[in-house]
This record gives structure tokens, C-alpha cells and sequence, in this order.
């Protein structure tokens, strides 16, 4: 290695100096565009040359994908960011202007509709639960309850119509105080029986009912008016029954239920499944079938790249930084024996 004393105006700096100066060069306008494209073409035919599975192993892509998945630790800074972001596309006026239906199409909306009638496992599954649940239960007890309660009160009413009905029932009750409070128990105990036997038999009709409902064209047709109803709503004011607070509330609870998911074994397993999954889809593909099943193509290569480049590039010219950084990619070749033996 050349010492600086050395360096200093050898012919070795002298091609240093050369060379960063036309790497400057060919950083700027047109040169850069059809420099990059070059670099692409030529990348873009090594890549024909070489099979995924000669560049990279399932296991290395595994163990990438589980560190950035599962073990990567996610700064402070990233939740709150990602919160503010949330409450900026919560409050966009765009969701003024924008409907429902544009969101989401007429065709597409049927689409949707129709595979989830059709997926009748889950629907029946679903069904069953819901009609099982004790709330559920209580809910067709309590409407039986009621059901009773008004059909006496009705009764009263219907008797107070009737010619000498008032009396009867002022009768009736006279003989019901003055009886023992056994009679009253078992009165007591026949409605709870009846309530209970007649809950069960309830829930069984309500199951049945929400099978024939979800098999018939009514409950398709039902939904697709209401949904030609509200399509033309915006999204905001949908957006509007939840609001902001909630928003936030519900996005620290996902966050944090993530950070716990992600440390379940199932998280990883399913991560390195889905990985092996597409290695052995494109072990034997070239890259560059892998891109283009990927729909990456080589203008969208350039163009991307121009989107960027250019601003990088005039940023640090700006700031002085360009020249230090190229100068600092070559330096140490130029100052190596080699060079200097050639030069010699």
C-alpha cells in the first residue's frame, strides 16, 4: 500500500483523479439514464444465466424473513408513526368525495356476496354456535317471558269487554290469594318448565329458520337492496361511526396483539411454510422469470430508479458529499502495490 507522502501527485492519484471525475461525469443528465440503462440490460442478462436456486437457499430466505417477522425488535418511534399516519388517512377530505360503491363496485360487491352464501360449512357452523350461546338463550326466554306476560295482559283487557269477565277474573284471583302458597310454587315451577322446554324448542326453530333464510334468494335479494340503498353513501360517512379515539384505541390493541402473535410458534411456522412454499415454486426458474411472474419489468426497473437517483445525486453534490464518496470507493485500488507496480 502506497504511503501518502507517495501518493500525493503520483501518477496513481493523477488516475484518480481521473476517474472520479468521470464517474461525476456519468452521474449527470442524459449519461445517467443511458448509463443505468446499460446496467440494467446487462443484470437483466446475467440474471437469465442463473436459477434462484443458484444465488440463494430456502433456509437463508427462511431465517431472513423470521428476523425481520419475529425477532426484529420495532422501535417506539414506528407505533407512533404509523398511529399519525392512521389519523391522517382518517380525517383525508377524499373520503368526502368518495362513495361506497366506488370503493367497491356492484359486480364485485355480488362476488362477495355470493361466496360467502355458498361457503355453507362455515355458514352452518356459524349458525349453530351463535344459536348455542346462553345470550342467545336468554333472548328467546326473555321474548317467550314477555309473550306471556302480554298475552295476560291482553287477556285482562278482552275480559273487562266481556259481560261479566271483570267479575270472573276478580273471582279467580280472590280463589288463587286464598289458596296455598304450594299452588302458587307449582304455578311457579309449570312456567319456568314451560319457558324452558319452550326455549329449547325456540332455538331449535330460530337455527332452522337462519338455515332456510341464508338457502333462500330473499336473504341475497334483501341484502343487495340495502347495499343499493347505501352505495352511494361516502365513506366518511361510514368512516363517522367510529371516531378518531376509536380508531386509535382499536389500532393499540392490533399492534399490541401482534407483538404477542408474533412470538407464538405458529407465527414463525406458517412464515417459513409459506416461504418453502415459494422456493420450491421458482427453485428452477432463472431471476428473471422470477420477475416477470412477479410483473417486475426492466422499464419499471429504469424508471423507478430514475425517480430517485437523480434526487440523491443533487442532494449530496449540494452538500459537497458526492466526489468524497466515489473518490472514496476507488482510493484504495489506486494506492494499492498492484497499481503502483504497474505503474513503475
Amino acid at each position: 500500500m502506497t504511503g501518502t507522502d507517495e501518493f500525493a501527485g503520483s501518477k496513481a492519484e493523477a488516475l484518480l483523479d481521473a476517474h472520479v471525475a468521470w464517474v461525476m461525469e456519468s452521474l449527470q443528465g442524459d449519461a445517467l439514464r443511458i448509463g443505468l440503462g446499460r446496467r440494467v440490460d446487462w443484470l437483466l442478462e446475467d440474471a437469465a444465466r442463473l436459477r434462484l436456486s443458484d444465488v440463494i437457499s430456502v433456509e437463508s430466505v427462511q431465517r431472513t424473513a423470521v428476523d425481520y417477522a419475529v425477532d426484529m425488535k420495532v422501535g417506539g418511534a414506528i407505533p407512533a408513526l404509523v398511529g399519525d399516519i392512521a389519523a391522517a388517512l382518517y380525517a383525508h377530505p377524499i373520503e368526502d368525495e368518495t362513495t361506497l360503491e366506488e370503493v367497491l363496485p356492484d359486480r364485485e360487491f355480488e362476488e362477495l356476496l355470493d361466496k360467502l352464501l355458498e361457503m355453507q360449512h362455515l355458514r352452518d357452523e356459524v349458525i349453530h354456535q351463535s344459536v348455542s350461546n346462553p345470550v342467545f338463550a336468554n333472548l328467546v326466554a326473555q321474548l317467550l317471558y314477555s309473550g306471556l306476560r302480554g298475552y295476560v295482559a291482553q287477556s285482562k283487557q278482552l275480559a273487562a269487554r266481556v259481560p261479566g269477565g271483570r267479575t270472573a277474573m276478580k273471582l279467580g284471583r280472590a280463589v288463587i290469594d286464598r289458596a296455598p302458597a304450594q299452588i302458587g310454587d307449582a304455578i311457579e315451577r309449570g312456567i319456568q318448565r314451560y319457558v324452558k322446554h319452550n326455549t329449547k324448542a325456540g332455538m331449535r326453530a330460530s337455527e332452522a329458520f337462519l338455515h332456510d333464510a341464508f338457502e333462500s334468494e330473499e336473504l341475497r335479494r334483501a341484502v343487495l337492496d340495502f347495499w343499493d340503498d347505501h352505495k352511494h353513501r361516502s365513506v366518511a360517512s361510514v368512516r363517522d361511526f367510529a371516531g378518531q379515539l376509536d380508531i386509535d384505541e382499536l389500532f393499540v390493541i392490533g399492534y399490541e396483539y401482534w407483538q404477542r402473535l408474533r412470538r407464538t410458534p405458529i407465527y414463525r411456522q406458517l412464515i417459513e411454510s409459506g416461504v418453502e412454499v415459494f422456493f420450491d415454486t421458482y427453485r428452477d426458474a432463472t431471476l428473471t422469470e422470477l420477475l416477470d411472474d412477479i410483473g417486475v419489468t426492466r422499464d419499471m426497473m429504469v424508471r423507478d430508479a430514475m425517480r430517485f437517483l437523480p434526487q440523491v445525486i443533487d442532494a449530496l453534490q449540494a452538500k459537497h458529499m458526492l466526489q468524497p464518496a466515489i473518490r472514496r470507493q476507488f482510493e484504495d485500488f489506486y494506492r494499492s502495490d498492484a497499481v503502483g507496480a504497474i505503474l513503475r
